[in-house]
């Protein structure tokens, strides 16, 4: 192997200049969701076998998935890159194999770090920008992800090829920490120059869904989806807060046509968010009063066959969340069994495992075992915790609404109507969050007050069908 430069002055071990000019072609398909990256790697690993950032970057897409039986398949990609052959590589090289080797052995923290330090010494690595970003998410930490952008945005020059990219990153971390205005001023230029851009389009749909801009945030999503809609599965979230605002606006009828027509249209790809798509807004409907016939079943089989993935404690209680709902108390047991293992492992997700997501889990099951007081305490005692499962705040904030149900649930009036006052405070325009605190004033005999908050729920509703 020779080495080659990138047009960007990154080094590459491979066979031939033209294997570089490929991977850029890969990573162009990566920085931009599309469905063609597999394909892309399989191609240049069967023309540059031994191409040591393709076969990093197998392993990293496989760890990505959050599957057990990938997961194992990263593990023998690190041990190979890690062998004799490899070890005389260049120094970012070098530490992306470490990184990969670290992150298959569950140290989050230090698998970052690594990241990061590629970043100081080289600034433009996409690579390392959307690996640590990634894992920077799902840890819950909004603040090192806009800060791993923000310490190299100005290396990234408007003319280059993924700058649009970089900003749309920025754009959701701005969201994430509370910016929107900042957020959706770049993520609305990263949209202008490519409107193919799914994440830039998502960042400024989430400012969207924090300011309660419901219409225009349907308006948003649609008018662009005909840009967006070739990307991989993760096109199925833009659908997803296209439904969040349609159920702010009572439309119930439209939600249900996406699931059934979107969300659970590819389940058999396996991609954890499609699952945490349907799951987590199939519970918000049931919350907001719909019923749902048989749709926990249909999610029942792609839920099961992750019982066993230790990834993403986020992902993991999602499809905890269908085992439930459909009632399997078989596999319950033992998706319970594995979470306890992995709380003990003392990984990092591990130790958010036994943190926060034991709490989460039990209260999951409580909620449908009719054990609602058991369910609030449990939510209660780590709600300054959510974050710590990753995940963005408005995929989070179906536990917020789950403790406001456990409190009404379990005749914890006093609670109910505190959090309601939270809630409406927060969330002005959301009619559901207006009558759960008109029934907490109802049961507290407190009919004015009730009856004000149940006028403003109508208010909201009919000002959201004019």
């Amino acid at each position: 192997m020779e080495t080659y430069r990138d047009s960007q002055g990154l080094e590459y071990s491979a066979s031939s200049s033209a294997s570089i000019e490929r991977f850029d072609d890969l990573m162009s398909s990566f920085m931009g969701y599309k469905p063609d990256v597999g394909m892309k790697l399989k191609a240049l690993l069967k023309d540059d076998p031994s191409m040591p950032m393709a076969l990093c970057m197998k392993g990293y897409l496989a760890k990505m998935m959050g599957l057990k039986a990938l997961h194992e398949r990263a593990l023998a990609m690190a041990e190979t890159l890690t062998g004799n052959g490899f070890d005389r590589l260049g120094h970012r090289e070098a530490m992306h194999i470490k990184a990969l080797e670290v992150w298959c052995s569950g140290d989050l923290e230090k698998t970052a770090s690594i990241w990061e330090q590629i970043l100081l010494h080289y600034p433009l690595d996409c690579i390392a920008l959307r690996l640590a970003y990634f894992n920077h998410f799902y840890s819950g930490d909004a603040r090192r992800m806009r800060d791993s952008l923000m310490r190299v945005l100005p290396f990234w020059e408007q003319a280059h090829p993924y700058y649009h990219y970089v900003i749309g990153l920025y754009a959701f971390a701005l969201e994430e920490c509370g910016e929107f205005e900042l957020a959706e001023r770049y993520g609305r230029e990263a949209v202008a120059v490519n409107p193919q851009d799914a994440w830039s389009v998502h960042a400024v749909a989430h400012v969207m869904e924090s300011q309660e801009r419901h219409q225009e945030g349907i308006d948003w999503i649609v008018n662009l989806e005909p840009h967006w809609s070739a990307v991989n599965n993760f096109r199925f979230h833009l659908h997803w807060h296209r439904c969040l605002f349609h159920l702010e606006k009572g439309e119930h009828e439209q939600v249900l046509d996406i699931h059934d027509q979107l969300l659970v249209s590819d389940l058999d790809s396996d991609f954890y968010l499609d699952l945490c798509n349907a799951a987590s807004l199939l519970w918000r409907l049931e919350l907001h009063g719909v019923e749902i016939g048989g749709r926990w079943q249909v999610l029942l089989e792609a839920a099961k066959r992750r019982i066993e993935d230790r990834d993403l404690v986020f992902a993991s209680l999602h499809y905890l969340m269908v085992i439930v709902a459909a009632g399997d108390c078989q596999s319950t047991k033992s998706m319970m069994d594995q979470f306890r293992h992995w709380a003990d492992s003392g990984d990092t997700q591990g130790q958010i495992m036994h943190r926060v997501g034991m709490s989460l889990a039990n209260a999951l099951i409580n909620m449908r075992q009719g054990k609602p007081d058991q369910a609030f305490q449990s939510l209660a005692g780590i709600r300054y915790e959510y974050d710590r499962i990753g995940g963005s705040i408005a995929q989070r904030d179906l536990f917020n609404m789950m403790l406001l149900d456990a409190a009404g649930q379990a005749c914890r009036h006093l609670e109910m109507r505190a959090l309601g006052a939270e809630r409406v405070t927060l969330r002005p325009q959301s009619r559901w969050a207006w009558l759960q605190y008109g029934q907490a004033f109802k049961h507290l005999q407190e009919q004015v007050k009730a009856k004000e908050a149940f006028d403003q729920a109508l208010r909201l509703y009919s000002n959201s069908h004019d």
